[in-house]
């Protein structure tokens, strides 16, 4: 997702520069090395490039850049899983065709990427809604372009809302795209006060010019108001982690398990070098989770039988004796299930 949303930054930008070959060429390889839905979002600047561009030129960019980044991603495939085939190709099967019950990680409603988008560019998600009536209406002479650019905003929020299976990731590709909108919007409020008849600007163009500055510190504002309530709420997990650098008493080859709180592992690169292990307990959830790596089975060419294409959880992925738990990381919520640490004759806070 972050990729892309580095691949749609620069393809954009080497559009609005007139680079139509070198815009679609980074296109190419935002939807092959990144995100192949992110084709999307792509889209209308890659059909502009060839309408703009010299067409031969720019398809010929698009097609010899796409050409060599898939070989070089099946022969990485190749190397990876010990057999010919292309990793591209098959995320687009198994999405497409093969569904792969992703409504077990969570579903939600048609208004949640509006909602998360507004939480983290709050008024500026708004004025980006806005482009197309106010940044049009002013005529501004980069408005068309823009248009074209800041156009996958629409197209993908639109796309997104209609799957049941949301994540605020998602939103990643069009986020810089969010940002421009909302400029755009700002630099022309003093346009609807402008008398292209008059010699000088009128007291309310003056006024509409210097309220940009003051609404664009207001969004700074508010945007770093939420960056600290995230840090300060929602660090826990991340703060947690920490505390295990000093339970080293525990003893080389400990087991770290994980309850409820899975979904906030923040990854192996917080654990500790004495853990030898993270595993994951039962406590209620239905899909599938990763697994310890285990070389013995031939690497990343393995194809173990507790995986399965429809992310169903596997009897395997729990670790069934909570006695050979070290250390356990859990949230109580108050659910049917059991909260373990909460026997402070086993556990110690």
């Amino acid at each position: 997702s972050s990729f892309s949303m580095y691949a749609v930054t620069l393809s954009s930008a080497l559009f609005l520069l007139e680079k139509y070959a070198c815009a679609v060429s980074v296109a190419a390889a935002g939807v092959i090395l990144g995100w192949p839905f992110s084709i999307l979002v792509f889209l209308p600047v890659t059909v502009y490039s060839l309408l703009r561009g010299h067409f031969k030129r720019v398809f010929l960019s698009g097609l010899l850049t796409s050409l060599c980044l898939l070989v070089l991603s099946v022969v990485a495939d190749y190397y990876s899983y010990g057999r010919w085939t292309s990793s591209v190709f098959n995320l687009l099967k198994y999405n497409v065709l093969g569904g792969g019950e992703s409504h077990l990680y969570g579903t939600e409603g048609a208004s949640f990427y509006f909602r998360n988008a507004f939480n983290n560019f709050n008024f500026a998600f708004v004025l980006a809604l806005l482009f197309v009536g106010v940044a049009l209406s002013a005529r501004k002479k980069y408005a068309p372009d823009l248009l074209i650019v800041v156009s996958p905003v629409y197209i993908w929020l639109a796309f997104m809302s209609l799957q049941a299976h949301k994540e605020e990731r998602f939103l990643y590709p069009i986020y810089p795209l969010i940002c421009v909108a909302a400029a755009s919007v700002i630099d022309s409020f003093p346009y609807f006060f402008h008398d292209k008849y008059a010699n000088e600007q009128s007291i309310f163009e003056k006024i509409a010019k210097g309220l940009r500055p003051l609404i664009l510190g207001f969004i700074l504002c508010t945007s770093h108001s939420r960056t600290f309530s995230m840090l300060n709420g929602y660090g826990a997990p991340l703060q947690i982690y920490q505390h295990l650098e000093y339970h080293e008493d525990t003893g080389p080859g400990s087991i770290l398990c994980v309850g409820s709180e899975w979904h906030r592992y923040p990854s192996s690169f917080f654990v500790p070098s004495y853990i030898s292990e993270v595993r994951w307990i039962d406590d209620g959830f239905r899909g599938l989770l990763p697994f310890p790596f285990n070389e013995t089975l031939g690497g990343t060419t393995a194809a173990p039988s507790y995986f399965n294409t429809k992310n169903k959880a596997s009897d395997k992925q729990y670790l069934k004796d909570i006695g050979a738990c070290n250390l356990l990381m859990e949230l109580d919520l108050r659910r049917p299930y059991p909260s373990r640490g909460n026997d402070l004759s086993t556990w110690e806070t």
